[in-house]
């Protein structure tokens, strides 16, 4: 029992976040990266879910609209495409989109067609990874063109449990969302719709009703984590919600089972954390996670 309570003792019940604090820790330590980097413009791959919509906010409210360049990237057709288009047309942010199918499927018939020879034949992991890489080096290229630097997606939540893919969706030179669970990121993106004055006296046109344009932000960034490339969900996917996974992270709570497979996950993905900047760089709590 002493054993659990020193192992744990950090993860007591005593953690508090408040979207206000958050903001203003992100602010602070992004102000000053970028003047230390001399980061002129920031460019984000916006998909029209959470993550990439609460980071094009956080760029808009910290550095105003003119610094941000939103980049959609389809692989072929994207069935929500709109919802991207829609996050960059609400915050008046510039805008483009590469589609990286023939990119993707370029790399993948050369591999294919090498095979005889190198023996080398093209895996599902490399067919759910690669796009990933070539969306990371998409971003860079548009940042060249921009003087630019690429901005991290990567949330708390996913990165624990190694959701994410090491030199694709988490490269960039900087994370602001990175010590960040999943339902923190909601909590601040809504709480950002107040910070850059979004009001609700526009009306947004949907398939079904009108509705306001903080209400469509609401939508998106409650949006269900899909990657794109099956019909199941994020969490169906991972097998368990972000929401336990959060409770577990920031309050140590779930069943024994369910805190062991997070461990594992853990301890086999935790190199990829010290990628790139972040407001809240370290990480050493969660230690607690691989301890026997």
């Amino acid at each position: 029992a002493s054993q659990k309570k020193k192992e744990y003792m950090i993860m007591e019940k005593t953690y508090e976040f408040t979207p206000q604090l958050a903001f203003a820790n992100i602010e602070t330590h992004m102000k000053t990266w970028a003047w230390q980097t001399n980061a002129k413009n920031f460019v984000v791959g916006i998909s029209g879910g959470k993550d990439s919509t609460v980071v094009a906010m956080l760029l808009c409210a910290i550095f105003g609209k003119e610094r941000v360049y939103g980049v959609m990237m389809p692989q072929g057709e994207q069935f929500d495409i709109q919802d991207s288009i829609e996050v960059c047309d609400i915050l008046g942010i510039r805008h483009t989109t590469v589609n990286i199918g023939g990119s993707v499927s370029a790399i993948t018939d050369e591999i294919y067609d090498a095979r005889r020879v190198s023996g080398i034949y093209p895996t599902k992991d490399m067919d759910i990874n690669l796009p990933a890489r070539i969306r990371m080096t998409t971003l860079h290229a548009i940042g060249q063109c921009v003087d630019g630097r690429v901005i991290n997606t990567s949330n708390l939540s996913e990165d624990m449990v190694g959701y994410a893919t090491q030199f694709g969706d988490n490269a960039g030179a900087y994370a602001p969302l990175q010590g960040l669970t999943v339902t923190e990121v909601k909590e601040l993106g809504k709480y950002l719709i107040d910070v850059l004055g979004i009001n609700e006296i526009f009306a947004w046109e949907t398939l079904s009703k009108p509705i306001t344009v903080k209400e469509r932000l609401i939508k998106l960034i409650d949006k269900t984590p899909v990657d794109g490339l099956q019909a199941q969900s994020d969490e169906q996917r991972l097998g368990f919600t972000y929401a336990d996974l959060d409770k577990f992270i920031r309050f140590n709570e779930g069943s024994d089972e369910f805190k062991a497979m997070i461990r594992e996950k853990y301890k086999k993905n935790k190199f990829k954390l010290e990628i790139v900047q972040m407001p809240q760089p370290d990480f050493s709590y969660l230690n607690n996670f691989v301890k026997e």
